[in-house]
């Protein structure tokens, strides 16, 4: 994980900083509930860090990483309410994983085969909290592919600081 983390900050800049300025939270008095780490990179490299204490494997280490990548083109307030909102993220944040994944595959970091399915992770990722049947019907065939996004759903889920988690 330290590689790639190493590998992205020191290539793409301009992402960190894009995740850094992106906020989950309206301001410092109106938080996200499920966000309260909250801006994008500090989610971003909670997720990684679960990814790296579990041992998931490389396609894990890369989806976590790159996941939310997305986010900060699409962040919008409802007026209504001031609640952010980052709807189609995830569709986003795969279209612009695609050339980095290239750049790791180049780099002999990840396989062709990995790539692929980052990026059907990072496009699923949010599809596992909305309608899980759904995606595992979808991916029944595809075991390993299952298995990859439900260690990303787990990385995600803990990699924040909610209002509706347990505390121990």
């Amino acid at each position: 994980m330290i590689q790639l983390l190493h590998w992205f900050q020191t290539n793409y800049p301009e992402l960190k900083k894009d995740l850094q300025d992106a906020h989950h939270n309206f301001d410092d008095t109106d938080t996200n509930p499920y966000h309260l780490e909250g801006d994008c990179w500090s989610h971003t490299m909670l997720v990684c860090k679960v990814a790296q204490l579990k041992e998931y494997d490389i396609v894990v280490q890369v989806s976590a990483l790159l996941h939310d990548i997305g986010k900060p083109q699409l962040r919008k307030i409802n007026p209504e309410n001031n609640h952010v909102l980052f709807w189609g993220h995830e569709e986003l944040s795969a279209q612009m994983a695609k050339p980095l994944v290239v750049d790791l595959i180049e780099r002999n970091m990840l396989t062709k085969e990995e790539a692929d399915e980052v990026i059907t992770l990072i496009a699923l990722h949010g599809e596992i909290y909305k309608h899980p049947d759904d995606v595992a019907k979808e991916l029944k065939s595809r075991a390993k592919v299952f298995k990859h996004l439900l260690e990303l759903h787990e990385c995600d889920d803990l990699g924040r600081f909610s209002l509706n988690m347990r505390e121990d």
